[in-house]
């Protein structure tokens, strides 16, 4: 946002507050406790199949409105200052964004890999290195996006050249280039089965996480706590029946 945007939304706060209460003081009282919930939902709570538990918790607390942003180049991050979101699941945070007004914890720990599509000659690889990509064509966000921002920071790190760089911001498009042999990319182990396309390990080994995402001034809420415990839970069941699910680095 510009500083008059940053402005607006500071001394918006107080009229949008006053609003509320006065809504809530207008409500019938079974209706009163009522909380809102905005949550951003990122590509990764569906190839880990979490989002049908996700609805089994708010099925069981009909005192919560929930609301589910997916859009991709949401930029979230602002959203959770502005508290125009409660919370993010699955979004990738770039190092400049790792500050200290935000909480983090893992849900679901996979490898990174590159993705490609079935019939490529690679993909029959027991692993591949950042040196592999070399010439390849690649998938990215947006420009100034975490991932786009990743991807350069590699490039950097390896020294390495990409023949054309796709981008965009909607995960369809992404794995269609993918799927068609356009271009590879770099994903959780979990988007192969789910998106159709092969996954190969990187070498060596790199891990990636699920995340749960909101502000530390949050995270005591009663229905933020609730929400984050229930997924910590479901996923720590699913550690017990998988032998093959990945556990957090050391």
């Amino acid at each position: 946002m510009t500083d008059a945007g940053v402005r607006f939304c500071r001394e918006a706060r107080p009229a949008a507050d006053a609003w509320q209460q006065l809504c809530h003081s207008v409500l019938p009282a079974g209706k009163r406790n009522r909380r809102k919930l905005r949550i951003v939902v990122g590509p990764r709570v569906y190839s880990n199949r979490l989002f049908q538990d996700i609805v089994s918790f708010f099925d069981g607390h009909g005192e919560i409105d929930v609301a589910f942003v997916t859009e991709a180049g949401c930029d979230y991050v602002s959203g959770l200052r502005n508290r125009n979101i409660d919370l993010a699941l699955d979004c990738v945070l770039s190092e400049d964004q790792k500050t200290d007004d935000l909480y983090s914890c893992a849900l679901i720990w996979e490898r990174q890999c590159v993705l490609m599509a079935p019939d490529d000659l690679r993909a029959e690889l027991p692993a591949l290195s950042f040196y592999d990509l070399q010439g390849s064509a690649m998938i990215s966000g947006l420009e100034g996006s975490a991932e786009e921002k990743m991807l350069r920071n590699t490039c950097r790190k390896f020294h390495i050249t990409f023949s054309r760089v796709y981008r965009s911001d909607g995960i369809t498009t992404n794995m269609d280039l993918v799927r068609s042999g356009t271009a590879v990319g770099l994903g959780p182990q979990s988007f192969a089965s789910y998106y159709q396309v092969s996954a190969v390990p990187l070498s060596p080994e790199t891990m990636t996480s699920l995340d749960f995402i909101c502000l530390k001034s949050s995270v005591r809420r009663k229905d933020i706590q609730q929400f984050r415990d229930h997924l910590l839970a479901v996923c720590m069941e699913r550690r017990k029946g998988s032998a093959g699910t990945a556990q957090p680095p050391d």
